[in-house]
Parts: C-alpha cells; sequence; structure tokens
C-alpha cells in the first residue's frame, strides 16, 4: 500500500512539475508580418492546424516575422511542425530556415516525410527582451511551416495525435472559453456564392445574419483566390449581382469580382461577414442544431454562434456532417437511381480538384530588365518532372484536375501539391522553347477549387431522370438548363488532365425538398453540398445555380422566421408565400447560360 501510495505521489509531483515547465508554442499563422508566406487552412481536417506556406512560384518569399516573449531566461529546446511535400526523394523543393534575432540557426527544415514535429535543438534566451523569430523561405516551392515549440524540457515533446495535439494548442496558447455569439436569426457558414446569396437574400427582407467564411475574401470558387467565372441561370436578381463576368479561368477579371462580391454583401447592414473563421463542431438539442463552434485561423480565438436557423453551404457538408445527418461522397451504382450516366457498381469517384494558373510575355529591355533574366530558361526541378514528364502549356484551365480516385476532403493537400507539381514541371518544359524566353509565370493559384465531395441528405435527391425529364415540380424554385457535366480521368501518361462528359438537356427545376435536411429540424443547404446523387449533381454544381439555392434558403429562413416554423414547413404550408415573394425578385430575362 505504501509503494502504491508513494507511486502516486510521485506520479503527481512530475506531472505538476511539467505542468510548471517554461514552454512556449508560438503558430505561424499567428505571426505579427507574414512577409510573404501566405495562411493556408486548407487541410485542417487532416493535418490539424492552419499553417503558412511559401507560395513563390520559384521565387523565395520575403520572410515571416514576429516577436516571442519567453517565460524565464535560459535554454530552450525547439520542435519544429513541418513536412515535406514531395517526400522519398532526393531533391526536396520546400527548404527553410529559422532565424532568431538576426542568426540563422544551423538546420533546415522542411525535409521530413510528413506532418511532424521535429526536434530542433537548443537556443539561449533572455527574458528581458523579445526574440525575433522569422521564416527563412530558400527556394520559393511551396515549402510550409505549422508551429514552433520552445520547452526547457527536452523530453516535452509535442504531442502526434490531432485530437490531443488540439487540446494541447488550446491549453498552451491560454485560449479562453469560446465567446457567445447569439444575436443573429441565421448562421450561413460558408462564403461562396451559395452562402452569399442565402445571406444577401434573408437580410434584405429584415433577418440579422451571421456571415462565416474561412478564408480572407468572399466568393469561393469565384474569388480572387482559385478564379473561376460563373455559369448557370441568372434566375433572381441577386444572381445576376453576385455573378462574374465571363473572363477565362484564372484570369484577373477575378480580382475586381471579389471586390464586387463584398461589396454587394457588405452593403447590407443586417449582415455581419465573420472573415478567416473556420467552423469546426456543432452542438444540438433533440434534432436540432444548437450552435456552431468556430475559431479564427489567425488568431484561434473561438467563437460560438447560436441561432434558431443554420445553412450549411461549406461545399463539404460539414455542418451536416457533425450534426450527424445522412451524407453520400462517390458515386451511387446505375441501379440505385436508375442512372444511365451511374456506374454498374458503386464507388468512391468523385469529381476533382483544380489549381488554375497563368503566363503572361513581358517584353524584356535594359531598363526593366537589366540582367537579361527573363530571357532564358527556367530552373530544373526533377523533383516535378515524373508528374508533368512532357506535357507543355502555357496556362492551365479546368481540365487540369486531380484526385477524381481519391477523398477530395481529407486527400486534398496530397492532390493539391500533386497539381503543384504538374505546374512546375509543364513550366520547366515550356521556357525549354526559345519562342518561350519572354514568357513569365504570373500567376498560381494554392487554393484548390473543389467539384464535389460530400451531399447532405434532403427530403429529395435529385437524379439524373429529374435533370432530363424535367417534370414540374410544385417547389421547383432553382431553374437551370447547363447541360450535365461529369468529369473522368482521362487516362494515359498525364495523370492530372481530365475530360467533360456532357450531355445537352431541357430546362429543368430544382425541389425546395433538396435543400433542408430531412434529419436535422433547423438546417438549410446551399451549394454543391444539396440532396443530390452524383449524376443529379453534374449540371447544378456552377455557381449560378447554386447562388440560385442561396437564394431560395433566404427566403425560406424569412418565413420560418415569420411563422416560428422548421424549413420543412415551408414546403408543407408555405409554398404559395415562397412562390409570390420568389416571383418578385426574378430577373424577367431570357434564361441563357
Amino acid at each position: 500500500m505504501k509503494q502504491i501510495l508513494s507511486l502516486i505521489f510521485l506520479t503527481v509531483v512530475v506531472n505538476v512539475l511539467l505542468a510548471q515547465t517554461p514552454s512556449v508554442l508560438v503558430e505561424t499563422e499567428s505571426f505579427d508580418e507574414k512577409g510573404g508566406w501566405v495562411v493556408d487552412q486548407q487541410f485542417i481536417p487532416s493535418m490539424g492546424s492552419p499553417y503558412l506556406l511559401a507560395h513563390g512560384m520559384g521565387e523565395p518569399v520575403e520572410n515571416a516575422k514576429t516577436k516571442v516573449t519567453f517565460p524565464e531566461s535560459g535554454r530552450y529546446y525547439f520542435w519544429v511542425r513541418t513536412m515535406d511535400w514531395i517526400p522519398s526523394r532526393q531533391e526536396t523543393p520546400g527548404t527553410f530556415k529559422v532565424v532568431f534575432d538576426g542568426d540563422e540557426f544551423n538546420k533546415t527544415f522542411g525535409v521530413n516525410n510528413g506532418w511532424q514535429w521535429i526536434a530542433a535543438g537548443r537556443i539561449k534566451v533572455d527574458n528581458s527582451k523579445k526574440i525575433l523569430l522569422e521564416l527563412k523561405d530558400e527556394t520559393g516551392f511551396e515549402g510550409r511551416c505549422d508551429a514552433i515549440y520552445f520547452s526547457k524540457d527536452k523530453n516535452d515533446h509535442p504531442p502526434v495525435e490531432l485530437e490531443e495535439m488540439t487540446s494541447w494548442r488550446k491549453e498552451k496558447l491560454g485560449m479562453p472559453p469560446p465567446k457567445i455569439e447569439a444575436d443573429f436569426d441565421l448562421v450561413v457558414v460558408g462564403g461562396g456564392l451559395a452562402g452569399c446569396g442565402a445571406a444577401v437574400a434573408a437580410a434584405r427582407q429584415g433577418l440579422k445574419v451571421a456571415l462565416i467564411n474561412d478564408r480572407p475574401v468572399l466568393g469561393g470558387n469565384a474569388s480572387k483566390e482559385i478564379r473561376v467565372h460563373t455559369l448557370g441561370l441568372k434566375v433572381y436578381d441577386i444572381v445576376e449581382e453576385l455573378g462574374t463576368d465571363h473572363y477565362p479561368n484564372g484570369d484577373a477579371g477575378a480580382i475586381p469580382a471579389t471586390e464586387n462580391i463584398e461589396s454587394v454583401v457588405r452593403a447590407e447592414n443586417n449582415i455581419t461577414v465573420f472573415a478567416n473563421t473556420r467552423a469546426n463542431s456543432v452542438t444540438k438539442t433533440g434534432n436540432k442544431i444548437k450552435s456552431v463552434d468556430c475559431f479564427d485561423t489567425h488568431t484561434h480565438q473561438e467563437t460560438r454562434f447560436e441561432a434558431p436557423l443554420f445553412v450549411d453551404a461549406t461545399g463539404d457538408g460539414w455542418i451536416g456532417y457533425w450534426a450527424g445527418c445522412e451524407v453520400r461522397m462517390g458515386r451511387e451504382s446505375r441501379d440505385d437511381f436508375g442512372e444511365s450516366m451511374a456506374p454498374e457498381k458503386p464507388d468512391g469517384m468523385t469529381m476533382g480538384n483544380s489549381l488554375l494558373w497563368n503566363s503572361v510575355k513581358i517584353e524584356s529591355d535594359s531598363k526593366t530588365d537589366p540582367e537579361n533574366k527573363l530571357n532564358v530558361g527556367w530552373q530544373e526541378v526533377p523533383w516535378a518532372m515524373d508528374v508533368a514528364k512532357d506535357y507543355n502549356a502555357t496556362r492551365g484551365e479546368w481540365f487540369w484536375e486531380y484526385g477524381l480516385l481519391m477523398n477530395t476532403i481529407y486527400d486534398a493537400e496530397e492532390i493539391r501539391d500533386h497539381l503543384f507539381r504538374a505546374i512546375y514541371g509543364n513550366w520547366y518544359n515550356v521556357k525549354q522553347d526559345p519562342k518561350n524566353a519572354d514568357l513569365k509565370l504570373k500567376w498560381m493559384a494554392y487554393v484548390a477549387g473543389r467539384r464535389e465531395s460530400r451531399r447532405i441528405m434532403g427530403d429529395y435527391i435529385l437524379k439524373e431522370s429529374d435533370v432530363i425529364n424535367h417534370p414540374d415540380f410544385e417547389d421547383g424554385f432553382v431553374e437551370e438548363v447547363r447541360e450535365i457535366d461529369i468529369h473522368y480521368p482521362k487516362g494515359g501518361e498525364y495523370d492530372f488532365i481530365t475530360y467533360a462528359d456532357f450531355r445537352k438537356i431541357e430546362q429543368y427545376k430544382i425541389p425546395y425538398r433538396c435543400l433542408y435536411s430531412k434529419d436535422i429540424d433547423n438546417l438549410f443547404m446551399a451549394g454543391r453540398c444539396f440532396s443530390a446523387t452524383h449524376v443529379g449533381l453534374g449540371s447544378p454544381r456552377v455557381m449560378h445555380t447554386t447562388t440560385q439555392m442561396g437564394v431560395v434558403v433566404g427566403y425560406a429562413a424569412v418565413i420560418c422566421n415569420e411563422n416560428n416554423c422548421t424549413p420543412r414547413d415551408v414546403y408543407k404550408n408555405h409554398l404559395n408565400t415562397m412562390r409570390q415573394r420568389l416571383d418578385k425578385i426574378k430577373t424577367g430575362e431570357k434564361f441563357k447560360h
């Protein structure tokens, strides 16, 4: 008994001492100055955190900098969480250094396989002053750093498992409980055009709306970060307001388009936009969502949003997934819904993710280019050539697409990185041709455009026959005529190139019943996570159509608010009111796309 008590006492003492060990956790996304590094939050589900990315397109980016205060003086061990994004090769393109008060630490980072905490060594600290901590990119080729942890205990290794690491981060950062934001009638999660459409429609009718977006700008695939032009029918005036010109994919025309989207949304006094805010969980009471918990992707400050109604416009169906809704991902079998374009057996294939990019011709002369740097080839990228092979193109289009046979949510970083390699290797090939000597790589996305992932099931599931046979649904408030467009791997030596199978159709309607969850009483869906089969998604996944979904959902939320009813009740009892109100905002123009 005495031995057991002694062991318990010793364990308690050790735990107390460990808890008191001086330590500092520095999250790189919270750096005071990001320099040329960018915050990348796309892969939190698989790696646990936002991180800084050195997206330099082959040119080293400016240092990221921050000041760090330590609890006491002395020597600190430190760990760096990073990865080599092309493992198992001699070449490591994404390397960087850590700099303390102007002195480079004598270790190269970004050379380890997979996301890991790398034990780096020790530094000596004087806590009477703040240390200037910098990340120095060495290559411009997508180096990445998540966090740096300092501790006086060399055995105080940071946790590895994601769930444990999340709790540990909160403790080390001293995060307070979530701030409660409850003064909203509607919470819209997702700042793409579907979410923007829902927010604007509801706000213009008097609802107080929280619009939560995990990126710094609104617009989703239409934003300047991804740069896809909008397609589909502009049935409602809000769709017209939020839509873009038909610029080439990847074009700088997305910059003024993003400014327009921001101005339309922010002009509404009833909308509060929460940018750089990522949802991470929900709480429920019975079959209703009570709140959505989110965190700031730069500061990690948590906020809890409470409201009677919620819209999942995340694209990936996260709110419905966390709430326990039935979700689908991948292809149904041909027999499940009698779909001719479906495979004989169900599988996990989806449409893939794309990175757009472009180049520009620059006139080189002694004034603008004194060293004649433009009119030369490009640096060798041996780590990219086994992907790009001999492919040679001067811009990336929609068919630069990868991940159709992977999980577009949990494998998203690997998918994006494969496309990085395709682009960089392709550009090396381009620059070997003397006629391309004056071409310069101008812009490349690092945020992937995603076409398909989870779909949340509603009271109705849109399928191929609904799109082809165009029944006249009494609740068919979303309309489209764009062809069914499903992408497939092209095969052959270029695995990053796809093709599309198009099927012409007549104008059809999407039932309102596809836009609310059959399982959760106060959850709407707008965007590509709406209730559809894989084939049913093929036509209406474009942005004018998904914006229509948002508008319809916004109007339905107002009726729910007025009548203290559920989204399903709107279908059962208030369709005429919906129809009358939506008719007032129809554009009246001939439908075209």
